[in-house]
Formats: structure tokens, sequence, C-alpha cells
């Protein structure tokens, strides 16, 4: 989130009686961890709320069907092409320090915003620049849910829906991988799948009812962010509280 926020900013953390919106930012604690870890806490941005269904295509985020706009803060990861070797003042001079070469012939990936992206088309040095995408279709299996039946990837990621708290979900070994986690880690249940058959705390079922809210968020540093396009839904007692401004700003 360095984009939004600068190392040393001091920010205010509303805790309580949150509404919360999309593309708020919002204190959360890290869900994906084992017993070894201690507790960690990052700041995401909101993207789906419960009951929402979620879609990226081409990088582009759609809400029940309809896109939305990335807010300018957001970095996507750049091919560019330099005419010339750029030595780390070059790279200093023009603000391309998260990135690294990938060839020996003057190529580069560099996480950029769109609009510096477009400024830097107008440079000399700059033989080409362009946004790197995953193909839709491509599996990427350390994407959520992390199964061959679902072709999804970081650029091209659902229709995934979000539960609500008293949803009734149909289950089967298919839809299964979307919920084996809701189920037993965050609402605490037994569970086993037996060939076909599906068992939450001993009792055979095709359905589960959801305790809880979930969301949905992502990272603004969005090529390269740890959010829930690799680790899934957030539970609402997982987010601590709601970005709500800067009280002290640093230089980045």
């Amino acid at each position: 989130m360095l984009q939004s926020y600068n190392k040393g900013d001091a920010l205010l953390i509303k805790k309580f009686n949150n509404t919360l919106s999309t593309n708020d930012i919002i204190y959360i604690e890290f869900p994906a961890k084992d017993s070894t870890q201690p507790t960690t806490y990052f700041f995401q941005r909101l993207i789906g709320l419960p009951g929402d269904s979620i879609e990226l295509i081409d990088k582009v985020i759609y809400i029940n069907g309809m896109p939305i706009e990335d807010t300018i803060t957001i970095k996507h990861n750049y091919h560019v092409k330099s005419v010339n070797a750029m030595d780390s003042l070059n790279l200093i001079k023009h603000g391309l320090t998260e990135g690294t070469a990938i060839s020996e012939k003057n190529d580069y990936s560099f996480s950029l915003t769109n609009y510096y992206a477009d400024s830097l088309k107008h440079l000399a040095e700059i033989e080409l620049i362009e946004l790197e995408m995953e193909k839709k279709g491509s599996s990427d299996l350390s994407c959520f849910p992390y199964s061959i039946n679902y072709k999804w990837n970081m650029d091209n990621y659902g229709k995934l829906y979000i539960p609500k708290k008293d949803d009734v979900l149909n289950l089967d070994t298919l839809s299964i991988v979307f919920y084996k986690k809701l189920i037993q880690d965050h609402e605490k249940n037994s569970l086993q799948i037996k060939g076909d058959s599906i068992y939450i705390n001993d009792e055979l079922t095709k359905t589960y009812t959801v305790k809880r809210n979930y969301y949905f968020t992502l990272g603004d540093n969005r090529d390269n962010a740890n959010d829930s396009r690799k680790w899934g839904f957030l539970p609402e007692n997982f987010i601590v509280g709601k970005s709500i401004r800067v009280i002290k700003q640093t230089k980045p």
C-alpha cells in the first residue's frame, strides 16, 4: 500500500461502528497463517462485500457484473525495454525502484501506476512499455481455490461469490474447495469428504449455513500482492478497523 501510505505515516483507524464500502482501506489480521506463526496485521483495499460476486477480466475488476475504476494509487507490472542498459542512477532518476532486469537485452519489469507508465512512454531512452498480463484460461494453482477445475490467475479471476451471514451454501465435491477453510477454520466445524459424500460435524449434508459475513480484498500493488486471490475470503472478525485518514505524513 506504499502508493497510498508512506513508511512512518501515522494513520487514524476507526475500529467500531464502521460502514464498509468498496475501495475502503482496512486494517486486517492476516488470515492465512499456521499455529507456528505470530499474528501479523496489514492494510488491504476492500473490494468485495458480503453477498457480492467478484470477477477480474484482464485486470479489470467487476462487482456484480459492473466494472469498477481503479484508484490512481494502483500499481501493475509493466514490461519496460530501454534503448540502452539502465544503471542504478538512471533507475533512481526515473523512479524505477520496484522491479528488476528480466533479460540481458535491456528488458525490465517494474511495478508502476498507470499514470506513471504513460509518462515514461514519452522518454527518448524508453523503446517499449507495456502492461504485463496473464492470459485468460491459464491456471495459477497458487490462487484460491487452488483447483485445476478453475483456470484462474491473478489477472483473470472468478467469478466468485462472497458468502454473507445466513447464506445456505450448496455443497458438492466441486464447490467444497471454496468453502473448506470457511467451514473448518473460520467457523470451527469438523469436515470430512468421503467419496462423493460430505460430512460436517459427523453429519452427512449437502448444504451449510454461513455463520458470519465475509469480504474480498486486494493489494494496491496489484500484481505483487498477497491478498484474497491467494488466501480466499476474509472473515469479518479479522477486520481490525477502517483507515479514516493520515494524521501525520512523512515524505516518500
